[in-house]
């Protein structure tokens, strides 16, 4: 009767770790809230828009794969025959607009704050579908970054392509600096940890499942994160240029994926370039006449082309002794035994290593 209490207890809480390492209302089923009266999802925000005491949402409700999922469309606003087209999308942060007096061309937005965050998932998978007639002159996005700290600006750019002064906190173009960085500087800068980052300019009529890596710039464990889902072309774009109206997306399950493969496998400080991080078999690597062993393992190892079309390198992130054992075996003998554990406990992979000289 121990035992099976014991057992019980062991698998909720794993079913707890695994459920905590997920994003909150990844499925899109709980609509407990409202805006202008359209249902909206739990602890999500559309960037939906309030201006001159009317109410435009961008958000809503639709049936998905199964249950509910989100959709976010492009659309115009405004009133009085003055109207602009503005960007549908959805974050776990707080969408913004600021338009000082009347002047259009001061107009600008983005994305605030996230959730508090302290894992490291290693791809984003989200199904999703894209409408509308102009699908192939805008691009989607689906980007997924953490960071550690509080980030602080206080000048964007507006339609005119200047800037506009108004104070934020934790404000996306300021934490991505290396892909999306605000081009007018960042008043408090912040360690961003990792970032995953897909865009297209593609229909979808189907459910197509979209599988975004996520790579890394440190070691670090984050505090926070955020997501954001785009019909159109922010975030690429400071100010609503190059959006069409009716472009459309359609979210629905998502999850994170944590991994427990390798890769880069470093000995002795150079990257073993034949290592295969699919093998379960007894690989052999030589020491080149080294007596030690010495073995680091890498992962979220990419590259993204940033908003100027430049390559931002992302270096990998070293796992650390929660995540790979290693059991040493013997120069010309017994083979290395690393064991790699996903960060949420989801799989593992053994890798076994002859060292030969």
């Amino acid at each position: 009767m121990k035992k099976r209490i014991i057992c019980t207890l062991f698998l909720a809480a794993s079913t707890l770790a695994a459920v905590a390492q997920q994003l909150p209302n990844s499925q899109f089923e709980d609509w407990s809230r409202s805006y202008n009266g359209d249902p909206q999802p739990a602890y999500w925000n559309g960037s939906n828009v309030t201006q001159v005491g009317l109410k435009f949402t961008f958000l809503y409700q639709h049936p998905g794969r199964s249950g509910s999922c989100m959709y976010v469309a492009d659309r115009e606003v405004g009133a009085m025959g003055i109207t602009e087209t503005a960007p549908g999308y959805v974050s776990l942060g707080q969408p913004w607009q600021f338009l000082k007096g009347l002047n259009v061309k001061g107009a600008t937005a983005g994305t605030e704050g996230g959730i508090e965050w302290k894992y490291r998932p290693d791809t984003m998978s989200v199904w999703i579908k894209r409408t509308g007639e102009f699908t192939r002159k805008e691009d989607f996005h689906l980007l997924y970054y953490s960071w550690i700290g509080t980030a602080k600006g206080s000048k964007y750019k507006n339609k005119a392509g200047k800037y506009t002064v108004t104070e934020r906190v934790n404000e996306e173009s300021d934490i991505r600096r290396a892909t999306n960085g605000n081009e007018f500087g960042v008043d408090q800068e912040v360690p961003q940890v990792a970032e995953g980052w897909y865009r297209a300019r593609a229909k979808y009529n189907e459910w197509t499942q979209i599988k975004v890596p996520i790579f890394y710039m440190n070691d670090s464990k984050p505090t926070m994160c955020n997501v954001i889902f785009s019909a159109g072309n922010y975030p690429a774009f400071r100010a609503n240029d190059g959006l069409f109206a009716g472009n459309g997306l359609y979210i629905d399950d998502l999850q994170l994926i944590y991994s427990s493969k390798i890769d880069k496998l470093t000995v002795n400080g150079k990257e073993w370039k034949e290592f295969d991080s699919n093998s379960s078999a007894v690989q052999t690597c030589s020491l080149n006449g080294a007596k030690e062993v010495k073995l680091e393992a890498f992962r979220g190892i990419g590259s993204l082309t940033n908003i100027k079309g430049e390559t931002a390198q992302f270096n990998g992130r070293k796992l650390d002794k929660q995540e790979m054992t290693v059991t040493p075996g013997a120069i010309n003998g017994q083979p290395w035994v690393i064991t790699v554990k996903a960060e949420d406990g989801s799989s593992k992979h053994v890798y076994k290593i002859k060292f030969v000289n």
